[in-house]
């Protein structure tokens, strides 16, 4: 059964560990996505979160991937391809992009920004030189020769050897992101979308009307600004 109110029919699979998509509301145009498996993303890290669904849309129909605006505002979590696409025949497992686009260079600031940040990080976390850090991140790399190679880089480099490191009890840096199973991640918005036939036309600017500018231009034209003036 489904709800006569809705605009299109969406064939769903749901595995063990995911959920089907909810509307919050009445009035929400896009329903919650929800994450199937936990998920760490480091500082600067971007990973595909599963949701453990397949989904079989109608032609016409696209689903678009969207950021939760309380996710973005709180957090440093991104959807670094949004809004994300799922075609009509795309018939495999769904997937989030999300990136973590917290950077250790924004640590001063946001200290200054909320000065409480020390004490968090004297109760929670432990400070290392960045150099013992990057050492321990190195050693799980499967190629000695590239660990060779990146520490020597590291030793070389005198800023990276004066700075410090805060790691939580799991040992990552602060800044990361810990996602858990069944957190709302994102939303799925679905949307009807028109093809397009492209024909070879010599002056496709002398077609319509032309606004006289774009990508940051206001679109009015020089004659008509110095006629304003």
């Amino acid at each position: 059964m489904h709800d006569s109110t809705c605009d299109t029919i969406v064939h769903i699979r749901v595995g063990g560990e995911g959920r089907t998509p909810i509307y919050a509301t009445a009035g929400s145009a896009g329903c919650d996505l929800y994450a199937a498996r936990g998920l760490t993303l480091l500082p600067g890290e971007c990973k595909v979160l599963p949701l453990d669904l397949v989904m079989a849309i109608e032609p016409g129909v696209e689903a678009q991937i969207r950021p939760r605006s309380g996710l973005s505002l709180k957090t440093e979590l991104r959807l670094p391809n949004s809004p994300g696409t799922i075609d009509s025949d795309y018939r495999s497992e769904v997937g989030v992009l999300l990136q973590n686009t917290f950077s250790m260079e924004r640590m001063a600031d946001q200290i200054l920004f909320r000065p409480q940040l020390l004490e968090e990080l004297a109760a929670k976390y432990h400070r290392v030189p960045y150099i013992e850090y990057l050492k321990e991140r190195l050693d799980l790399l499967p190629n000695n020769a590239d660990q060779e190679n990146l520490l020597k880089l590291a030793k070389n480099l005198s800023e990276l050897s004066e700075k410090s490191i805060w790691l939580d009890s799991q040992g990552n840096p602060y800044g990361t992101i810990y996602i858990q199973p069944g957190d709302r991640i994102a939303q799925m918005v679905f949307s009807k979308y028109l093809k397009a036939a492209f024909v070879e036309h010599p002056w496709p600017e002398h077609i319509g009307q032309d606004r006289g500018g774009g990508f940051g231009s206001t679109g009015i034209r020089q004659e008509t600004r110095a006629n304003l003036r």
